[in-house]
């Protein structure tokens, strides 16, 4: 077996890189803000509606960037959530008007001027089901209110999202003075961070390690003595499509033996366990692999449907170029037509055919990789 199996036996063991989260033990959302500014969070959620551009009056205080930072809401020491830490930077945009542009006097202008500034900050969460929106009170003292200079930052703990979930975040002011900024971040499951101890979830999650044994390779499933889990074998062609290979209600721990002919890049495994709500995880191990590279060019085949239409068929995606080329009748090699047509992308299991080229009893079509992978063997006429 390739050493790469052996790489990714290491890669995915039991104990991955993980990332060890601050823990945050007050129950209710708080905020705070960067040295001179002062803030204020509104209590309960507000209603996401961010209205219509506005024209700035003068200077405001708008967000000009979204940070993140995952963190755990512990009530309990060992009942934590994971919590999405938002920090929104500030900046003054605008500039004052001159006073007959303003309709105030010098002095009323000035007066204006000498005032600090203050913003209300809208953070929109959305995961699905969750919606939420919080409203955060921003001031800042007139010695800070310099046009197009950034003033500092708020942080607000925080959004309690699942593991493995998208979230999507928007910030805006209130009046909205430009448009709203927005972030979209995939969190990580209980395999990449240090909460298997913490979050309940992730307490009767199965673990996948992968190993080989001889020409095989070992699934070795880390579950609990006697504890029932799912376990899916499949495809995923392309990312929205999923073709069920195997399917079994099982009891841990449990050994899964495949042959390594069998293994192509978009062999996937989801686990979990028999509980209600519980999380799923899905492993494709087999995604960079030469192996099963080399497997799934093996498997390919060519069909000619009609005169000059062929389908290539794989169960994964191909990267690769098919060539249409010359064969003679004795079947030996394809060759190269001279002058060469362009080649086409290797688009599997579905039809294909040079536009403008007439089908003809010595026409072959080809694929190949961009890399050094074998081609398939048999090239069939066009």
């Amino acid at each position: 077996m390739p050493v790469s199996w052996f790489l990714l036996s290491l890669a995915l063991g039991r104990n991955p890189v993980v990332v060890s989260l601050e823990r945050l033990m007050e129950p209710q959302d708080t905020a705070r803000c960067s040295l001179g500014l002062s803030c204020h969070l509104w209590d309960g959620d507000v209603l996401c509606l961010p209205g219509s551009l506005q024209s700035a009056p003068g200077p405001v205080l708008v967000p000009t960037r979204l940070q993140t930072e995952l963190v755990l809401r512990c009530p309990q020491k060992t009942d934590c959530a994971l919590c999405v830490r938002v920090v929104v930077h500030l900046a003054v945009h605008g500039h004052w008007a001159e006073p007959e542009e303003a309709g105030k006097s010098d002095s009323e202008l000035q007066e204006s001027r000498n005032a600090s500034l203050q913003a209300q900050v809208v953070l929109s969460f959305q995961a699905y089901p969750i919606a939420r929106c919080a409203l955060l009170e921003v001031q800042v003292p007139a010695d800070l209110v310099q046009p197009g200079q950034s003033v500092g930052s708020a942080v607000f703990d925080c959004f309690e999202a699942s593991l493995g979930a998208e979230v999507q975040i928007w910030s805006y002011t209130k009046p909205r003075y430009q448009k709203e900024l927005n972030l979209t971040q995939q969190l990580p499951d209980c395999r990449g961070l240090e909460v298997r101890d913490s979050i309940q979830s992730c307490w009767v999650l199965p673990w996948l390690n992968v190993s080989t044994d001889g020409d095989n390779v070992l699934l070795t499933l880390d579950v609990s003595e006697e504890q029932d889990f799912s376990f899916l074998l499949y495809l995923r062609p392309v990312p929205d499509a999923l073709k069920s290979l195997w399917y079994k209600n099982l009891t841990g721990p449990q050994n899964i033996t495949l042959n390594h002919t069998d293994l192509v890049p978009c062999l996937c495994i989801q686990v979990w366990s028999l509980e209600p709500d519980s999380e799923r995880v899905e492993f494709c191990p087999f995604r960079e692999d030469p192996g099963a590279h080399r497997n799934l060019w093996h498997i390919a085949r060519l069909r000619v449907l009609s005169p000059g239409v062929w389908q290539l068929d794989a169960p994964c995606c191909l990267p690769g170029k098919v060539t249409l080329c010359w064969q003679a009748p004795d079947q030996s090699p394809c060759q190269p037509l001279v002058p060469p047509v362009p080649q086409k992308n290797a688009t599997v299991n579905e039809p294909q055919d040079f536009q403008l080229v007439a089908g003809h009893p010595n026409l072959c079509v080809q694929p190949e990789l961009s890399s050094a992978e074998p081609q398939v063997q048999s090239a069939e006429p066009a």
